[in-house]
């Protein structure tokens, strides 16, 4: 699915908010409007008329016959306001009213008060006032349609002044949030124009708060990349590093068998090639293995399995082996299972025996146990284990740490090996939460190599 543009977005729920916003002014302008029609213009035809009969002195006398009374001048030239009046004397006789009033009264009730009347075929809106005596009555008016226009006026005022706002409201909220990502693109374009594999931090200084526990997180991953690729630069130049030497060796052993003279230093160098070869062979194999542990360790594959049928299977490997080398091979076995991935751990099993097997001399013993350890306390689950165990010369207590380590050999030992295989156990152990324990082997001589698996029901929760 296509990705849609930040500021797209931005645009449209700003314009979607404005839009609410005004709709939210308009509906309640318009309540307004009709529930308050008449009570602005109620309140200024209310003081006007109070202030027309107060102005009459109360000792005014009108006597004399009833008639249309006075009016004011008409002015040519100017404008009236639609606004009329007119002074009733005893309900019967108009003494004084505006230019363009009717004849007839505003209110023919003389009700005292705010009222809608029709007269002369127009609707008004009128305000009615009379005095203590009854006799005088001041009677204030305006067409309805003039009320109607002049609050259709002011709404119009109040929708035009609330639009400018929002508008001006949203410029505001898309200027400052561009302003507020503008570190941000310029991130990215800095990001977009790194060379290959720099993986340098990204900056949170200038970035929002808000932005920065997804930049700590892509920091993260960076720094986890930069591992990565280190660890690989590491790798690549040890392997060449190491296969140089035994390349090399291939390479003498094969000169001196095409220059020998005779047919018994031909089979020496040959037997000497056939070593050096066997050796290339499985530094070559360590080395695809740890490739593929590091390539597949994100992403492991476990599912149940029967540790003994493994052992059992891996022994069955190297019965020849070490036959032809004079040793023994012993299993002490229980039935027990694990979670894990059945590749990994045979790799980790052939490289402890071939470990086992290279290091012990003619005539040694190895011996290969799995089965439960009974747990520390009576609520805690069994744990699983896997030895291997020798009777050769062992490993000097200050190097169990460090002959897990990749690439490293102790000093001092008469067999040569790559420094792989006990690098690809630790890895392996790692990736299935096992933990890796040292001590002496056989008889308190040689080296014991146990990995401790979690219980079947810790173990099914973690993978």
């Amino acid at each position: 699915m296509k990705s849609r543009s930040f500021n797209a977005q931005q645009v449209l729920v700003i314009i979607g908010v404005i839009a609410l916003c005004w709709a939210i002014v308009l509906a309640a302008v318009l309540t307004q409007f009709s529930l308050n029609r008449t009570s602005t213009w109620d309140e200024k035809l209310a003081g006007i008329a109070t202030q027309l009969l107060v102005t009459i002195p109360a000792d005014s006398r009108f006597e004399g016959r009833a008639g249309p009374g006075l009016k004011l001048r008409e002015s040519p030239g100017v404008e009236l306001e639609p606004l009329a009046f007119q002074i009733w004397v005893d309900r019967n006789r108009l003494i004084a009213g505006t230019p363009g009033a009717p004849n007839a009264p505003l209110q023919p009730r003389f009700t005292d008060g705010a009222a809608s009347t029709v007269v002369e075929g127009n609707q008004w809106r009128v305000y009615s006032a009379s005095d203590s005596t009854g006799r005088v009555t001041v009677q204030v008016g305006n067409q309805q349609s003039v009320v109607d226009a002049d609050m259709r006026h002011e709404a119009a005022h109040a929708l035009a002044l609330a639009t400018v706002l929002l508008l001006v409201a949203g410029f505001v909220m898309w200027f400052v949030t561009r302003a507020a990502l503008r570190p941000v693109r310029a991130l990215g374009s800095a990001m977009r124009h790194r060379r290959s594999f720099d993986f340098t931090l990204l900056p949170l200084d200038r970035l929002p708060r808000e932005l920065h526990p997804l930049v700590d997180s892509f920091n993260h991953v960076l720094k986890q990349l930069d591992e990565a690729i280190e660890g690989e630069r590491r790798f690549i130049g040890d392997a060449a590093h190491e296969l140089r030497t035994p390349l090399s060796a291939l390479q003498a052993q094969a000169e001196i068998a095409l220059r020998a003279t005779n047919t018994q230093d031909k089979d020496v160098a040959l037997k000497k090639l056939l070593v050096v070869a066997q050796r290339s062979t499985r530094l070559s194999e360590q080395l695809l293995d740890l490739a593929r542990i590091n390539a597949g360790a994100k992403s492991p594959k476990h599912a149940p399995a029967d540790l003994s049928k493994l052992v059992q299977h891996v022994a069955q490997e190297f019965e020849v082996y070490a036959a032809q080398h004079h040793r023994s091979l012993f299993l002490d076995m229980a039935t027990c299972t694990i979670q894990c991935d059945i590749d990994e751990i045979g790799i980790l099993l052939r490289n402890l025996l071939h470990n086992a097997m290279r290091y012990t001399a003619e005539g040694g013993n190895v011996l290969v146990r799995c089965g439960y350890t009974p747990p520390v306390q009576s609520n805690d689950a069994p744990t699983i284990f896997l030895e291997v165990a020798d009777d050769g010369p062992g490993v000097p207590d200050a190097e169990h740490v460090a002959i897990f380590e990749r690439f490293h050999r102790v000093a001092g030992t008469p067999v040569r090996g790559s420094g792989i295989g006990l690098s690809l156990v630790a890895g392996i152990a790692e990736s299935h939460h096992a933990a890796i324990q040292t001590a002496a082997g056989l008889e308190r001589r040689g080296l014991m190599v146990r990995v401790v698996f979690p219980g079947v029901s810790a173990a099914r929760h973690q993978g």
